[in-house]
């Protein structure tokens, strides 16, 4: 069996009835259309062409194969239609995000571009768990982090900017913290992912996990910010998070001027080869957090 780039090739060449228009058509050079030509009869033990100095047409033997190669043609150019119209207008887009982004940002978002879409429906799979989409039913994935899984393509879609916060009254206990180092004394939250311990990274010091004392930890960065405003140590929240509580006094932003990790989002997939209302879902949500930066989003009660 012969590819159907081959039949292409075959079916233009025969149209054109030369290479030089055939090659100006399929855009590639004539010298490497007709050595394609060639090897494909060499593999058919058949002369598909006359070749004079005017013109090319097809031997009494090719014919019956040119007529052939059209319907084959011809149905492989339906079925791909049918594939996109499908594509185009599928009737399910299933979502996996991380539970807090999703109720805060990601979930209304795309809510929003469903809305303008009639007859599509989303499915959203809210967990921190390390989806497989090689083989959980899910189309498409939104994960903080860099992905662990090389197989799968991943769109970066935003940058979560970050900040150390506790509550008043927690600082009120302990001694003044005016810079990093002052942490690894302190009572800090630790986040954990699908990778492990979040790493602390703040200035020049580094912390493969939540730096001094640790006794609490969640996969959520929601409770970790309900822990830290009453009282229960410092944590390390994406700013979208904690803006709110520290509006309403319930949180404290430390060592302000501090750099701090700012946290990649991305928009994942199985294949490049994406339905088109897929790949609009995605652009969407880049753009809009383009548009409004999760750094400035304020978390709405």
């Amino acid at each position: 069996m012969h590819s159907l780039t081959d039949l292409v090739l075959f079916v233009e060449v025969a149209r054109a009835g030369g290479f030089r228009h055939a090659a100006l058509r399929l855009d590639m050079p004539p010298a490497t259309l007709s050595r394609r030509i060639a090897a494909m009869e060499a593999r058919l033990g058949t002369q598909l062409f006359q070749r004079t100095t005017r013109q090319v047409s097809l031997t009494e033997a090719a014919r019956p194969f040119y007529e052939q190669c059209l319907t084959v043609l011809e149905a492989a150019q339906r079925a791909q239609g049918i594939l996109a119209a499908s594509q185009e207008q599928p009737a399910r887009i299933r979502v996996s995000m991380p539970v807090d982004l999703g109720v805060e940002i990601l979930g209304p978002l795309i809510a929003a571009f469903a809305a303008g879409q009639p007859g599509l429906r989303i499915e959203f799979d809210l967990s921190s768990r390390a989806t497989d989409l090689l083989r959980d039913p899910v189309d498409l994935v939104f994960r903080i982090g860099r992905p662990m899984d090389d197989r799968v393509v991943a769109r970066k879609v935003a940058d979560i900017t970050t900040g150390l916060y506790a509550a008043p009254a927690y600082l009120g206990t302990v001694n003044p913290i005016t810079e990093p180092a002052h942490l690894a004394h302190l009572q800090c939250l630790d986040l954990q992912t699908a990778q492990g311990s979040m790493p602390w990274k703040v200035d020049h010091l580094r912390w493969p996990a939540a730096p001094g004392t640790s006794t609490l930890s969640a996969n959520s960065v929601a409770l970790l910010r309900t822990l830290a405003e009453r009282g229960h140590g410092l944590a390390l929240l994406p700013e979208h998070i904690a803006s709110a509580s520290v509006e309403e006094r319930r949180l404290t932003r430390l060592l302000p001027r501090a750099s701090t990790p700012r946290w990649p989002l991305y928009a994942m997939t199985a294949t490049r080869l994406v339905s088109g209302q897929l790949r609009r879902l995605i652009e969407h949500v880049k753009g809009s957090l383009q548009a409004t930066p999760l750094s400035k989003t304020t978390r709405r009660r």
